[in-house]
């Protein structure tokens, strides 16, 4: 196996992806044609939230289910469909990156910048603004905290969802959309289904009258 002394440049700097069965280069920043709505319904439906530290009896939670409640979330606020589209849209740098757990980010080298980059590729294959709308944020967090209430921090934890950054700001609202919603949990084959018919729904709210 690599180590981290192995460096991988140019067009070694490259992933397998499928179903596709094609490459991804990390370093062809105009290169769009590599992204491919299936290898990130698959990824996203096979890779679970906060590294898997759910609780006991939640077997999957995937990144490609939460993508969906943002979107959902954005939709309920009243929020325009281009916005609704960009919200589940917003974490699918994370199939070429994986789900790197929110408070490590910072402390991986560029991570961000990377990250940023190849969300660029991604808002130009599928036509999305360059930046994000704050509700993008918001939903984000509100997200956060209904699958911590739902699916991550026991009612009995000393150190609830309380303790939590961003819980003054978002906490309390998302624990409130917490009662009104229930997280499904899917499995990777229908969390992909659901991410791509969330996909289409947004598409045509865009674009049907085309």
């Amino acid at each position: 196996m690599p180590d981290n002394k192995d460096s991988f440049e140019g067009d070694q700097c490259r992933i397998k992806v499928n179903p596709s069965g094609g490459y991804f280069y990390l370093n062809d920043s105009d290169d769009i044609s590599q992204i491919r709505l299936l290898d990130i319904a698959k990824s996203l439906s096979r890779q679970c939230r906060f590294t898997g530290h759910l609780l006991p009896n939640v077997e999957m939670y995937s990144v490609a289910e939460h993508c969906v409640l943002v979107s959902t979330i954005l939709e309920m606020q009243g929020e325009d469909p281009v916005t609704v589209f960009a919200g589940l849209m917003h974490d699918t740098a994370e199939a070429y990156l994986s789900d790197i757990a929110a408070p490590f980010k910072g402390n991986i080298g560029n991570y961000h910048a990377v990250e940023a980059a190849i969300m660029k590729r991604i808002k130009t294959r599928y036509r999305l603004p360059e930046k994000n709308s704050p509700a993008i944020k918001k939903a984000d967090w509100l997200a956060l905290f209904i699958e911590a209430d739902q699916l991550v921090v026991r009612k009995s934890d000393p150190e609830g969802v309380e303790t939590w950054q961003g819980y003054d700001q978002y906490g309390l609202e998302g624990r409130r959309l917490s009662d009104r919603m229930t997280l499904q949990c899917w499995l990777p084959s229908e969390a992909a289904h659901q991410f791509l018919m969330r996909f289409a729904i947004c598409v045509d709210n865009l674009y049907g009258a085309e």
